[in-house]
């Protein structure tokens, strides 16, 4: 893809956080780190974050039933690609390119499938800061303070995401006036175009009327991301950190909170910044936390790019349609 200002403005950032991680950290010691690491654990994570994209296949599964009911297998495919491409292009345009994706094989509104994953990542978000809401009874007091403050403004932007997904579903026609006032220096053709993907979107907000799909959405929720936080705690322990579980969900948090802010393509730098930060915290040396924050990121992202390319090449889709994607979606 053609490089822009959001592309450089990533690698940018990425590299920032990357000089951060690294900095006082001695290239030896890191050598030595992972030479004396166990990596049983290597395999057995790779298979858990295959799980948790199962699970999140499923629960799209669900979000999408009220527009059709797609099978697991097509889902998954659309989902491993999606997450592949979040790998390797900016700004998360994976989520657009799984939207079209899905969209053509199923012949489903590609704004609506992109619609039901807005409502994904607001799951997303619910979960991860319930998880720091219950690790909070035994830990709180030592949270870093970064970490209180960014959480707290991640609530609050999940909370008005939610609101206003609830309201363009439940009060769509004054929802809608209010949008179309606010596009209106827009030049006409563009404002249309907007008017007309936010009915498509709100086509994909069906599940807000299923209390029962809403419920089991968030099951599979918790269910997305434990995987994540057992694979913290066991790669934790391949480098003789010990720690209590609270601390891999906190972990687990913060990096979730991390991989929000713009960076280079597979959140690099991000991760590794997050990971020393708050492992830091509890008297884990740098060394130790950049080694498993690298061995952390080579399990989550090799076998899903891995996986996702497979996918791309078995639907025949070229990086030339995904780069259309973005502009169809």
């Amino acid at each position: 893809m053609r490089a822009n200002w959001k592309t450089i403005v990533g690698i940018l950032i990425s590299a920032s956080f990357l000089y951060l991680a690294f900095r006082k950290v001695d290239l030896n010691e890191l050598k030595a780190t992972f030479q004396a690491a166990d990596y049983v654990y290597v395999v057995p994570s790779m298979l858990l974050i295959m799980a948790s994209v199962w699970f999140r296949t499923l629960r799209w599964r669900f979000l999408l039933k009220p527009v059709k009911t797609i099978p697991l297998p097509s889902l998954f495919s659309s989902t491993m690609i999606g997450l592949m491409a979040n790998n390797l292009l900016p700004a998360r345009l994976g989520e657009f390119v799984r939207a079209y994706t899905v969209g053509v094989k199923e012949r489903i509104s590609k704004s609506s499938s992109l619609a039901t994953i807005v409502v994904e990542r607001i799951f997303d978000g619910f979960t991860l800061l319930f998880f720091l809401a219950v690790i909070s009874v035994f830990r709180a007091r030592e949270y870093p303070p970064w970490l209180r403050h960014s959480a707290y403004i991640a609530l609050s932007f999940y909370i008005c995401a939610a609101i206003l997904l609830v309201l363009l579903k439940v009060r769509t026609e004054p929802a809608l006036r209010i949008l179309s006032a606010l596009t209106t220096p827009l030049p006409g053709r563009i404002r249309d175009r907007i008017i007309h993907l936010l009915h498509s979107f709100i086509e994909g907000l069906q599940v807000l009327h299923s209390t029962s799909d809403v419920l089991i959405s968030a099951i599979l929720s918790l269910l997305v991301w434990l995987p994540y936080a057992v694979t913290i705690h066991l790669l934790l322990g391949s480098f003789d950190i010990v720690l209590p579980v609270q601390i891999s969900f906190l972990v687990l948090v913060a990096m979730g909170i991390g991989v929000m802010i713009p960076s280079a393509p597979g959140y690099i730098g991000t991760i590794q910044f997050v990971c020393v930060a708050v492992l830091s915290a509890f008297s884990v040396t740098r060394d130790e936390a950049l080694s498993f924050s690298i061995l952390y990121h080579v399990c989550t992202y090799i076998p899903v790019t891995a996986v996702g390319l497979i996918y791309l090449l078995i639907e025949g889709i070229s990086f030339a349609e995904m780069r259309d994607s973005v502009k169809q979606t």
